[in-house]
């Protein structure tokens, strides 16, 4: 690979590999090549056309040369990585780095992990093209001669059967995955159970909340870490949740507030002489240790008032009737006002299933009447089966904001396994869903097109598919409200397999549709 890049005379490569290892591969080979490499989040249509150029090559195109090219040292300082924030609220933002700054991080880790020479297994679920999937799950265990398992798995039974056939018993295994890996996992923590082996988790991309990280520790009788930091600016500070709600910076990093912009860091992992921001706001300590405060780009005015949109989140998420809540400002007839879109609990699912979406706000409404002044409270809401998020676990803002925008009522769609060849998820047809009225007066049923555009969704948000036609489509059984449905979705060659059951087990609909590639990338992270 070193060969090709050179013999094509190439100064910039992008590289993007849905196969770990391969990508592992063409990193050390843009490194020791010398050349500037695009790590993009996908190649959609959309993004390769942007980033073509004459002087660009796609790392996965190239064919290796006959003869291997005699690899030179590598001069790190000198080879840049171009990365893309998350682009949470908007368009990816281009992040540049070196590879120097990048053992930089690798040099700050090394005194937090003490028990690393221990592991034998590590395990991603964050892909290599983010930089914390870059230095979590790969250079890190390849700077203590450890491979990490290169084959991608999404969701928690995929983790659970790679656990369950480690070929060495009692191994030390890290897993290197995000607040929305763990979330999943604390919702079924009856169902997983490794205190057999021991385990050691880290966690980046959002603080975790109390609840979770008691369950996930609970659950794998180990050491859960956390690390604070960014895109930008790389690794910041750490924490053990369970021991301390304080983050400790690693050694060289000097945070210090800046009026209005939130922490601002001083870091090896940094360019010398700049300081980048954070956007998060803190209370820091004489030690320098710190408490996380809102992020100053979520505070917003409402009616002249100021309202923090994390703490309208946390409100909620402090209730057992919601699991995840994303807060964000629309305007409703000309005027601004506060919208929410909530993933329901366990407890909260019930009093939809009992009552509707009209009992269930009324309640959000009555616990955030503790936070926010009633004039302010929420206008709209949207029950949500999960919130759009990233493979870094990150809401997507801009994706949170388009439900807002859409019209049609869809069922409350909780995911039970995500993967590139398979979808499953449960669908709650809540009772009183504006798509039952005028249906069927007197006996109301959920109409077939209400459960084919939620199909239709599904795989948009995922799979960047789009569906074309029906092969073939059968129903049946009937939908009633209240009712529930668990939907699986197997994708093959221009065509989804879809089956769906009710709660018995009953065939409700069984068939085939058509579909083909979107140009823009899936919103959801599988």
């Amino acid at each position: 690979m070193v060969a090709a890049l050179q013999q094509r005379g190439t100064h910039s490569a992008v590289l993007h590999m849905e196969d770990n290892y391969d990508f592992a591969v063409g990193l050390f080979a843009c490194l020791h090549a010398g050349v500037y490499t695009i790590i993009p989040g996908n190649l959609c249509k959309n993004i390769r056309r942007q980033l073509q150029g004459e002087d660009v090559v796609f790392v996965h195109e190239l064919t290796p040369g006959a003869e291997p090219a005699p690899l030179e040292p590598a001069q790190p300082g000198r080879v840049v990585v171009e990365f893309f924030t998350s682009g949470s609220t908007g368009a990816p933002k281009r992040i540049i780095r070196t590879f120097a700054h990048l053992e930089a991080e690798l040099q700050m880790l090394e005194g937090v992990l003490p028990d690393y020479t221990e592991v034998q297994e590590v395990f991603s679920t964050v892909r290599f093209y983010h930089a914390y999937g870059i230095i979590f799950g790969l250079l890190l265990p390849l700077s203590h001669c450890i491979l990490t398992d290169t084959d991608a798995f999404n969701g928690l039974e995929p983790w659970v059967s790679r656990v369950e056939n480690l070929s060495t018993p009692g191994a030390l295994i890290w897993l290197v995955t995000t607040p929305a890996f763990l979330n999943v996992w604390a919702a079924n923590a009856g169902l997983v159970s490794f205190l057999h082996r021991p385990v050691r988790l880290v966690s980046a991309g959002a603080p975790l909340s109390p609840a979770v990280a008691a369950s996930i520790s609970a659950t794998t009788g180990g050491r859960l870490l956390e690390i604070f930091g960014s895109s930008e600016t790389g690794v910041a500070a750490y924490r053990y949740p369970l021991e301390t709600q304080l983050w400790q910076p690693f050694q060289g990093v000097r945070l210090e507030l800046a009026p209005g912009q939130g922490m601002r860091i001083s870091s090896p992992a940094v360019p010398a002489g700049t300081k980048a921001h954070l956007g998060d706001s803190a209370e820091i300590s004489e030690d320098g240790r710190f408490c996380l405060l809102p992020r100053v780009d979520r505070i917003v005015k409402l009616a002249d008032k100021r309202v923090s949109l994390s703490e309208v989140e946390q409100c909620l998420t402090s209730s057992p009737l919601v699991a995840q809540a994303c807060a964000l400002v629309l305007p409703v007839q000309n005027v601004n006002r506060l919208a929410v879109a909530v993933v329901p609990a366990a407890e909260g699912t019930d009093l939809l299933q009992k009552y509707g979406y009209a009992a269930y706000k009324k309640e959000l409404r009555r616990v955030l009447a503790h936070q926010v002044e009633p004039g302010l409270l929420p206008r709209k809401w949207r029950v949500v089966g999960e919130l759009p998020r990233n493979a870094q676990g990150k809401v997507q803002h801009s994706a949170v904001r388009s439900l807002f925008a859409q019209r049609l009522q869809l069922p409350v769609m909780r995911p039970l396994t995500k993967s590139a060849q398979e979808l499953v998820f449960r669908l709650l047809f809540v009772r009183d869903s504006f798509y039952l009225t005028g249906h069927f007066p007197g006996y109301p049923l959920v109409p077939g097109v209400v459960i084919l555009q939620s199909l239709n969704t599904l795989i948009e948000r995922y799979w960047g598919l789009r569906v074309v036609g029906i092969v073939r489509l059968k129903f049946s059984a009937e939908t009633l409200p209240g009712h529930e449905q668990t939907v699986r979705l197997t994708r093959k060659e221009g065509e989804v397999a879809v089956d769906i059951r009710s709660e018995t087990g009953v065939k409700v609909c069984q068939g085939r549709l058509r579909v083909e590639q979107e140009e823009s990338a899936p919103q959801y992270a599988l």
